[in-house]
């Protein structure tokens, strides 16, 4: 559970940052506990975008229904291209979730 805690923290609280950015929520934690605040869509956000995070620690994510959602754009990046992408140690990625405010990640 620490290590989730961790992770949903992100290094410097990034992780919590960029939940909050994208989601339009604030997101706090007390002891082992995440708390929301903001309307109940954004609340709503914060939770997906949380398990969708925890959920890339096993795996590829899927976000079912992604087509019908105004917050999910689908990217396809050739093989080849992945590393290009990512950068290294994600470093490319991330920069772009937090110049745009948004999360990223592979389905």
């Amino acid at each position: 559970q620490d290590d989730e805690l961790s992770y949903a923290l992100g290094k410097q609280g990034g992780t919590r940052k960029k939940l909050e950015r994208s989601s339009g929520a604030i997101v706090q934690y007390v002891g082992h506990n995440a708390f929301f605040s903001g309307t109940r869509e954004q609340r709503k956000r914060a939770r997906e975008y949380m398990k969708w995070l925890f959920e890339q620690l096993e795996g590829p994510v899927y976000v079912e229904g992604w087509e019908d959602r105004d917050d999910c754009t689908v990217v396809d990046v050739p093989s080849d291209c992945i590393g290009y992408v990512t950068g290294a140690r994600r470093a490319a990625l991330g920069g772009i979730e937090t110049d745009w405010g948004v999360l990223m990640f592979f389905m």
